[in-house]
């Protein structure tokens, strides 16, 4: 009984060191390599669904039924964590503003989305959120943009008190870059810039879809 109490004691600090390596083990945050010879391009929807690219430049909901897995990064310096959207559908939904679009269900940490194509084409946004209510955004940037270029978009959300409005942007600030070895990939920027602030970074992959997403101010925080 003593040789099994020394043995365990002996090994009890390995172990301990194990478990701790397991529970502080962190995802890796490859950087997004920026190709600058890319200075004009058209952002298909499959960019962001990670579905096959098209041929041509058309925008489109095509059928998606998946995960997402991502590594989320924090500017305060808390440590990199991990995640996981989903995507499905398209369906019909009838939007708070008139028309009936083809949407997606999306569902992110804490929350359900309906996303579809927005602003006549220049980006995908939410059209409803469990934790807003129905609204109308930019969020996704897609169809032809250029290296560096920002865009400034008005968003409503439609309370029972009548119609709330904040202004946003989206700003690409690679809009081609190699990512864990993929290349084609884009980092953008999309903020709420009045109102409950907020500051987000994202980096979607071909083939992948959302791979990253930079935490750089929390709405309303």
């Amino acid at each position: 009984m003593r040789w099994v109490a020394k043995t365990w004691r002996a090994l009890v600090p390995g172990l301990m060191a194990g478990c701790a390596a397991v529970t502080l083990a962190q995802p890796a945050v490859p950087d997004c390599e920026h190709d600058p010879s890319v200075t004009e391009r058209f952002l298909p929807v499959e960019l962001l669904t990670g579905e096959p690219l098209p041929d041509a430049e058309v925008l489109r909901l095509g059928p998606v039924q998946r995960r997402y897995p991502f590594v989320g990064v924090y500017a305060d310096g808390s440590p990199p964590s991990n995640g996981e959207t989903t995507l499905s559908g398209p369906v019909e939904h009838r939007t708070a503003y008139g028309p009936t679009l083809p949407a997606y269900e999306r569902t992110v940490p804490g929350a359900r989305e309906v996303v579809a194509i927005t602003f006549d084409g220049e980006a995908i946004g939410r059209v409803d959120d469990s934790r807003i209510g129905p609204m109308r955004e930019a969020k996704f940037p897609i169809g032809r943009w250029r290296q560096g270029e920002t865009r400034h978009y008005t968003a409503s959300y439609y309370t029972p008190r009548g119609v709330a409005q904040a202004r946003t942007s989206i700003t690409i600030e690679k809009l081609s870059c190699r990512y864990d070895g993929t290349p084609g990939a884009v980092a953008f920027r999309w903020k709420v810039e009045d109102g409950r602030r907020a500051d987000y970074g994202y980096v979607f992959v071909p083939g992948r879809g959302l791979a990253q997403v930079t935490v750089y101010k929390r709405g309303g925080s």
